[in-house]
């Protein structure tokens, strides 16, 4: 059994005005014989229809999860889902041109037998966390990434580089095909998953994500991260999914925190 949190902020710059990120937990019945589905989308920023693409994209993912069998390869599920999701992005977009540029990135996640099976598209990031340290799992498919990894630019200058914002994969319309990032890593009674978008893993340095994700349990956790986000002028909509095993103690919980214990 998962503890886990959510939450959704549209930012502080962007107040009155739609909120282009949207996530779900998705369950697969009454008896949950199988663990959910994690996904977040973060729909493309500036362009018309990035909150319909980010609403297509977490749907059609649920869709498809929940159809697969019982049996069916994780990773597989994941692939399947993110590429009906581009193809009814793309599908919507041939049938109203106030859409054609809309787009959106996407992580999602199953945790199942000890193991953290994930994909993603676009920048939005996948964590795994625990007591000693916060690891990126997920791929950033963007321009300032492949930089850092070819050591031309530090982690550093990327998050200030003027193309930071500049993705070099995302479901959008405009976009023939995609191909998903796929990994499987092992998850530990001790681990955090964390999963958010560029909302929260820019202007909220990665040592404080961790220190919250280890302090707090995740109802209290996600509040608290969005509630730093904004604190550092909240540039972007804000969106984050916190979970971990039933069982796992934190140093501050519902009973001594001052944070509501809410969730959208």
């Amino acid at each position: 059994m998962l503890q886990i949190g959510t939450a959704l902020d549209v930012g502080r710059k962007r107040q009155g005005k739609a909120n282009q990120d949207y996530l779900a937990v998705v369950k697969t019945g009454l008896f949950g014989n199988r663990p959910p589905l994690f996904v977040l989308a973060d729909g493309m920023g500036g362009y018309r229809g990035g909150e319909n693409a980010s609403h297509i994209v977490v749907n059609k993912l649920g869709t498809v999860y929940r159809k697969a069998p019982a049996n069916a390869n994780p990773l597989q599920v994941l692939k399947s889902g993110i590429l009906e999701a581009h193809k009814t992005i793309k599908a919507a977009a041939s049938k109203n041109k106030d859409l054609a540029r809309m787009g959106s990135t996407v992580v999602a996640a199953i945790i199942q037998d000890d193991t953290l099976y994930l994909s993603d598209v676009g920048d939005s990031h996948i964590y795994l966390i625990n007591q000693n340290e916060i690891r990126l799992v997920s791929w950033d498919h963007s321009f300032v990434a492949d930089q850092v990894r070819a050591g031309l630019l530090s982690e550093q200058e990327a998050l200030t580089h003027p193309k930071r914002n500049v993705l070099t994969m995302s479901l959008t319309a405009r976009r023939e095909s995609v191909e998903p990032y796929l990994a499987k890593v092992p998850f530990g009674k001790d681990d955090i998953l964390l999963m958010c978008s560029d909302g929260l893993w820019g202007p909220v340095p990665e040592a404080i994500i961790h220190a919250v994700a280890i302090e707090y349990p995740p109802k209290q956790a996600t509040k608290k991260l969005v509630e730093l986000a904004n604190a550092n002028q909240g540039p972007d909509n804000i969106s984050v999914i916190i979970a971990c095993d039933k069982g796992r103690s934190f140093s501050k919980d519902s009973t001594n925190s001052n944070l509501e214990d809410t969730q959208p």
